[in-house]
């Protein structure tokens, strides 16, 4: 499932649930609406599930529509971290649960006689955190810099020395 969290306009704060399509626009039902964002089109845009993943199309919108900075042109692939622009609305994607592709239609059964194999066990699907942080001080006076990716890691401490970057003794 996808999720679409809204962080700039009129639904700012809100957020979408797409399981396998969502209709963006003034005439859209429900939450395609964006709040009554007049900045977008009648039929401005469609998020639809694609294979393994979810893909966002321009439908021919006044305004265009815009992924990380750049206004699309065909159905555009979309990542987890990306950034959506329509009319005035501003929408970050989030990825909820594991991404799998759309099942295929069954099979013809086993030949009269033949025994079919049981499942294959699902793969355990990799828990990784939705969102990371990144924070990086760096003091060119003291040359010395600190990396640390979320408030539970500790950070690492590097030092400048004989000109390159290297750990901090004890880091």
């Amino acid at each position: 499932m996808l999720r679409l969290k809204v962080t700039g306009g009129n639904a700012a704060g809100t957020e979408i649930q797409i399981d396998e399509e969502l209709l963006i626009g003034r005439t859209a039902p429900g939450e395609g609406r964006l709040a009554e964002d007049v900045e977008i089109s009648r039929e401005h845009a469609r998020v639809r599930r694609a294979g393994g993943g979810y893909e966002i199309e321009d439908l021919g919108s006044t305004n265009g529509t815009v992924v990380n900075g750049r206004r699309i042109q065909e159905p555009q692939a979309l990542m987890a971290g990306d950034t959506i622009e329509v009319g005035g609305t501003t929408l970050v994607v989030q990825v909820t649960g594991h991404l799998a592709p759309a099942p295929e239609p069954a099979a013809e059964g086993p030949a009269e006689g033949a025994v079919a194999p049981g499942p294959a066990p699902a793969p355990e699907p990799a828990q990784a955190p939705a969102r990371l942080s990144l924070r990086l001080e760096v003091d060119l006076e003291a040359r010395e810099a600190s990396i640390q990716l979320d408030d539970a890691s500790e950070p690492i401490r590097l030092v400048y020395e004989d000109g390159s970057w290297r750990p901090a003794s004890g880091a």
